[in-house]
């Protein structure tokens, strides 16, 4: 018999229901007053009133984890995140708020990151680890990890492989792999096409051997076009990758509207899209990754249509685009705050935006506690489920699990 672990809480949340996240509510999410958990090899076993779990548990080796007047959720999952960089971005953030322009731009953090890669073994334990470490101390169990700081064939490999060597590592988020080798043109590239063309026959056919789940581009005016996007994906998808698009983030470009003709499985950003683009993103059941803290951080003037795509019917994840140039915050408890106040959402729907909706977006089995499922779960101090995403600017969890 295995050994259980008994979890008590004064409320969960489990984000168990298939139900619209339209106006969704904690009740519809399952709230469970009084409420415990029995885990077993590391997924859930049980979870509802703690007389009915403790009941179960009775006479069987059980572990006790009291967790006293938290509210349990389900560990959340960043849907879009760039952590692999070296070298800060500061000077940026300075000119910017001065009214000036950025000093360094991405070719700084691409330097900085193919110099760190010489020594990968450095950069692994003393950059990457305890910048995971954080995410996942702020109650981050999955992470979307993009690749596309180096954009040669052999620095994005070794960023795939540095992804794959966290497999199982403890006090880390579970990393899903996002090849980003269209992210950028590196200074060995003249044109966009030609960066394409070498993406295409070097690059991709060895990404998913190095662990890539995902590609992805950053298809935007003024970098790759939708056009150039679209034979990237082609190529992608004959290696055996699924598709997500950075989608007209800083202006329109068409680029929603390429990806919603891929059916891919997620539109991230999506400040400057059309109606016409709302109406695909919805029909074709693709979740849109929004980004407030790029959105708030830029002082951009579009914001992603949150509200239109819900009440339409479709799902929205939030994600906090970490990155060094644009979002540089690593918090999603922040995030869920931009959430609601840039985009009008309840705290049930910015709940199940880091949860449910983000998880559904990569295609994985986490963001619900439900029997069965991973036993990634936050515990946090909060009065009530409904202040999720009021207070920000600190980390309120106490207590994150990271299960099977």
């Amino acid at each position: 018999m295995a050994a259980l672990t008994l979890v008590r809480a004064r409320t969960i949340v489990p984000c168990a229901a298939d139900v619209p996240q339209n106006g969704v509510t904690f009740d519809a999410l399952g709230r469970i007053e009084n409420g415990a958990m029995l885990i077993a090899d590391g997924r859930v076993a049980a979870v509802g009133p703690r007389g009915q779990i403790e009941r179960v548990a009775l006479g069987r080796d059980v572990a006790t984890l009291d967790l006293g007047e938290a509210i349990v959720v389900p560990g959340f999952v960043d849907a879009h995140a760039h952590p692999l960089f070296d070298g800060d971005r500061e000077p940026d953030f300075a000119a910017r708020v001065r009214g000036g322009k950025a000093a360094l731009g991405m070719g700084y953090t691409v330097a900085k990151t193919r110099e760190a890669l010489l020594d990968v073994d450095r950069f692994r334990s003393g950059v990457i680890a305890p910048r995971l470490r954080i995410l996942f101390a702020h109650g981050t169990t999955t992470l979307e990890t993009k690749t596309g700081y180096a954009l040669t064939r052999d620095g994005e490999l070794q960023l795939l492989d540095l992804i794959a060597g966290f497999a199982g590592e403890a006090g880390v988020p579970r990393l899903i792999a996002t090849f980003l080798g269209a992210h950028a043109l590196p200074p060995e590239f003249a044109t966009f096409d030609a960066y394409v063309d070498y993406l295409i026959a070097d690059v991709l056919p060895a990404a998913a051997r190095h662990g890539a789940r995902y590609a992805d581009a950053f298809c935007e005016p003024g970098f790759f076009t939708p056009e150039q996007t679209r034979r990237y994906l082609e190529a992608a998808r004959v290696h055996g990758l699924r598709e997500r698009v950075h989608c007209d983030e800083m202006a329109y470009g068409g680029a929603a509207a390429m990806a919603c003709e891929r059916r891919v499985d997620a539109v991230d950003h999506c400040n400057y899209v059309s109606d016409a683009d709302i109406e695909a993103i919805v029909a074709r059941e693709i979740v849109t990754v929004a980004c407030p803290a790029t959105i708030a951080y830029l002082g951009l003037e579009g914001r992603a249509p949150v509200r239109a795509l819900l009440e339409r019917g479709g799902r929205v994840a939030l994600a906090s685009d970490f990155n060094p140039g644009t979002s540089p915050c690593f918090n999603l408890q922040t995030v869920a705050y931009f959430g609601r106040a840039l985009f009008g959402m309840t705290a049930a729907e910015a709940l199940y935006a880091v949860t449910r909706a983000a998880a559904a977006s990569l295609r994985c089995e986490a963001g619900t506690l439900a029997v069965g499922a991973p036993a990634d779960f936050v515990a946090l101090a909060l009065g009530s489920p409904e202040e999720f995403g009021w207070q920000f600017g600190g980390n309120l969890a106490t207590h994150v699990s990271r299960g099977a």
